[in-house]
């Protein structure tokens, strides 16, 4: 019979305990290695994987928590990985395939399998450090919300749990070479994934004039990481029975370093909130500074030139130079993050304007008739910087960032109605297309008074819900949110009733 006869005739694996993808490997594994743990055997690692998907799914990174039942049908993965050459010979193992998730908890509870367990697992371990990056999929470089703390504390808390078990498990020279290749994944992982980070976000910065950012950026995320994992082995060290499973029934949880990372994770007292090194940026600052470049960009590329007239540009560029300013004062920031934002600010308030301008020009350069001509009139960079500076007038005379939102908008709709009064400016697309933003901006003012609204609400609701759920992420120890689109207002999670227009924000 042919090899490809033999494929064509295998049996299809059934996993009966949870969904999740098998694994084949192509190298007959060597014999069981003894080491220096009397009782212990490690299966030695095959030189070749090959997985029959991969997908972000498949990350352990992308997961929420690692409970004790991912850790079991790591345990039944595991029992029924097989050998190609094997099964094409007709002598793989497949007598592990019927058993059930709770046959395997079953086996570990009993001390079974705890030799599977305590195996320093490399190769899943670089499997799951490959799925460690920072590529939002948008059209745009941004980093989504959420990323940096993922990859940050994924990546610190499985190194120091992994460190600890080869330290507790092996000896002597066992133990410097596992320490040796775990040393080598993590600082391939981490320069790497520093090395992503500072060309998305110290690529917008400096796009924006904040020069040096991409080299600084990269040295503080290396800095930070290191630190997060140092903070993370520390507590291992002082905190020994922390997950409180020593003689339990589930004790063999505490040879899964996976497990332990998970549970080191949701340690809430591990912030990271101060650099290590002076001059660099804290692990807070640098997810700060993602989130906030990411907006930038966003809100450049999400512009449009059909809708967006000079009005609302001006009061949108306000309100970004509010949240900016509050960006920069919450918690404790240092001086050099504040003068980052303020920097970053200062280019692209101008560096907006000319991207908007070319916009507008290219559809003029494309215009299909007269009317497209007209219809992409150029920039009135003197009606966006009016809204701007009364809005901001206000808010550094009263420090309320609602009167000033309020001032901005009377007069930004007092502004564009006056130019729809010409005939002119009623052929320009963004203003004949923005009518319903400026119209209806504030709504029924009854309605706001009583609470009352409609789920989508009114323009300055939609502001105002994006503002306090802004300013709710700063003091939550959250990744910040610049919400810097307009979404409806059942969309926040915020409970926000009364007259919104006296409320000191």
């Amino acid at each position: 019979m042919t090899i490809s006869e033999k494929i064509a005739g295998l049996p299809v694996a059934v996993n009966i305990a949870e969904p999740f993808q098998a694994q084949l490997t192509q190298a007959k594994p060597e014999n069981g290695r003894t080491s220096g743990v009397t009782g212990h055997t490690e299966q030695s690692t095959p030189s070749t994987e090959t997985y029959s998907s991969l997908t972000k799914s498949l990350y352990a990174a992308d997961s929420s928590d690692y409970s004790k039942a991912d850790a079991v049908n790591k345990q039944w993965r595991k029992m029924n990985t097989v050998n190609l050459f094997d099964v094409l010979n007709g002598t793989a193992d497949t007598s592990n395939r019927t058993l059930s998730a709770g046959d395997v908890e079953k086996m570990l509870r009993q001390g079974g399998l705890l030799d599977e367990v305590s195996d320093t697992d490399f190769s899943m371990l670089k499997f799951e450090f490959s799925g460690l990056g920072f590529e939002s999929g948008a059209s745009y470089r941004s980093v989504a919300s959420g990323e940096f703390r993922k990859n940050v504390e994924y990546l610190a808390s499985r190194y120091a749990a992994m460190e600890d078990k080869i330290k507790t498990t092996y000896t002597g020279t066992e133990q410097k070479e596992r320490l040796d290749r775990l040393n080598e994944m993590y600082e391939t992982t981490l320069e790497r994934a520093a090395k992503s980070y500072s060309e998305i976000v110290g690529g917008i910065l400096e796009d924006y004039g904040v020069s040096g950012e991409k080299e600084k950026i990269y040295q503080s995320f290396k800095s930070g990481v290191d630190q997060k994992a140092a903070e993370y082995r520390t507590f291992l060290e002082q905190n020994k029975g922390f997950t409180g499973l020593e003689g339990t029934e589930d004790e063999w949880l505490l040879k899964d370093d996976e497990y332990i990372a998970a549970r080191l994770r949701a340690q809430g007292n591990i912030s990271g909130a101060n650099a290590s090194k002076s001059g660099e940026y804290s692990l807070q600052e640098l997810d700060a500074l993602g989130q906030y470049a990411s907006s930038l960009s966003e809100m450049a590329a999400k512009a449009n030139p059909y809708e967006t007239n000079e009005e609302r540009i001006g009061l949108d560029l306000a309100v970004l130079a509010m949240k900016t300013d509050l960006l920069g004062k919450e918690g404790n920031r240092s001086s050099a993050f504040q003068a980052t934002l303020q920097k970053a600010l200062g280019g692209y308030l101008n560096a907006f304007l000319e991207e908007f301008s070319r916009k507008l020009e290219n559809n003029r350069k494309n215009a299909r008739t007269a009317y497209d001509i007209q219809g992409n009139a150029g920039l009135d960079q003197n009606a966006v910087w009016s809204v701007y500076d009364k809005t901001m007038e206000q808010y550094r005379l009263s420090g309320n960032v609602m009167e000033a939102l309020i001032k901005g908008a009377e007069s930004g709709r007092a502004q564009y109605a006056e130019k729809m009064e010409s005939s002119h400016m009623k052929e320009i697309y963004r203003y004949k297309n923005s009518g319903s933003y400026w119209n209806d901006f504030f709504g029924n003012s009854s309605d706001r008074k009583t609470g009352s609204y409609h789920q989508s609400g009114s323009i300055y609701e939609q502001y105002m819900m994006g503002w306090l759920d802004f300013k709710n992420s700063l003091g939550k120890g959250e990744s910040v949110r610049m919400n810097l689109s307009l979404k409806p207002i059942d969309s926040y999670s915020i409970n926000q009733s009364g007259n919104w227009v006296s409320t000191n924000v």
